[in-house]
C-alpha cells in the first residue's frame, strides 16, 4: 500500500473529570511534561496535551462541569468512563487520501464504516484557532463503541499549529524518557472479532502497522485485536523499561527501544 495512506497514529484520548483536568499538572509532574490544550469548538470539552518525541500525543479531555447534561450524553464520549483511554485517532498527510480508505471499505467483509469528513476545531490558549475534520466509525446499528476503532482526525491548519512537538520540542522531555507509542492493543466484545478484523484489513490495506509524524522506527508500531471487555491499552517505546501511572489506576508499560 502507498505510503501516502498507510495510517499515522495521531494522539490517544484519556478522558477525566473537569476537576482532574485542572490538577493534572500535579498528576502527571516528575513523569511527564505538560503541553497546554485549549477549548474545543463545540463549547462542551477543553483539553490538556503531553507530546511524545515520536509526533503521536495524549490528550487529557474533559467536558465542563455546567453544560448541559443532555447535551453530554448526546455526545459520542459523554457516557464512557472517566481515567480511561477512551478513543484513539490516525491521520494522513492529506485529508484527499482518506478517499482511498473509504474505497477499501467498500469490498471489506465488515458492517463497518466511516462517516465523510465532520468539521471540528478549538482555539488556543494564544488565540490560534486550530481547524480539522474527524471521520468516526460506525456500523449498520449507527455507531461503534469508542475506542473499538480508531476514528481519524485530518488537519485542515497545519498539524504543527495543533501539535508543535517539532516548534517546541523541550515540550517533549519527559523525565521517564518516554520516545513515543510502540503498540496499541484493542479489546472488542467476545465473539466481534472477525468483524472487527476486517475492518482493521481495510484501515491497513496489509500489515496492521501504523507510522508515526515523525518518521521514527522505533518500538513495533503495530495494532493487535483480542476479545474481552471494550478496552485500549498502550505500550510506551522509551529509553529505559518499566512502568508509569498516568491516572491512579491507569498504568502504562514503557518498553525500551
Amino acid at each position: 500500500m502507498s505510503n501516502l495512506q498507510t495510517p499515522i497514529l495521531d494522539h490517544i484520548v484519556i478522558l477525566v473529570s473537569h476537576e482532574t483536568l485542572l490538577g493534572i499538572s500535579k498528576q502527571v509532574d516528575g513523569q511527564f511534561t505538560l503541553a497546554p490544550g485549549g477549548n474545543h469548538a463545540d463549547g462542551l470539552t477543553t483539553n490538556k496535551l503531553i507530546l511524545l518525541p515520536d509526533g503521536v500525543y495524549l490528550e487529557f479531555i474533559a467536558f465542563f462541569d455546567n453544560i448541559d447534561p443532555e447535551k453530554r450524553r448526546a455526545h459520542r464520549w459523554g457516557n464512557e468512563k472517566e481515567n480511561t483511554i477512551i478513543d484513539w485517532a490516525f491521520t494522513l498527510r492529506s485529508e484527499e487520501d482518506f478517499g482511498a480508505v473509504q474505497q477499501r471499505f467498500k469490498s471489506a467483509e465488515t458492517e463497518a464504516s466511516y462517516t465523510d469528513p465532520i468539521a471540528g476545531g478549538r482555539t488556543k490558549p494564544d488565540g490560534t484557532v486550530l481547524k480539522w475534520a474527524v471521520c468516526v466509525p460506525r456500523n449498520a446499528q449507527g455507531k461503534v463503541i469508542p475506542g473499538s476503532l480508531p476514528f481519524w482526525c485530518l488537519d485542515r491548519t497545519p498539524r504543527a499549529n495543533r501539535v508543535p512537538y517539532e516548534v517546541e520540542p523541550h515540550l517533549t522531555q519527559h523525565p521517564n524518557g518516554v520516545q513515543g507509542i510502540s503498540s496499541v492493543s484493542v479489546h472488542v466484545p467476545n465473539g466481534k472479532v472477525s468483524s472487527f478484523k476486517g475492518a482493521y484489513d481495510a484501515i491497513f490495506g496489509g500489515a496492521w502497522n501504523y507510522q508515526v509524524p515523525s518518521g521514527s522506527t522505533a518500538g513495533a508500531r503495530s495494532v493487535s485485536l483480542s476479545e474481552g471487555e471494550t478496552s485500549v491499552r498502550l505500550v510506551f517505546s522509551g529509553l529505559k523499561q518499566g512502568n508509569v501511572e498516568l491516572l491512579p489506576g491507569l498504568v502504562l508499560e514503557i518498553e525500551r527501544q
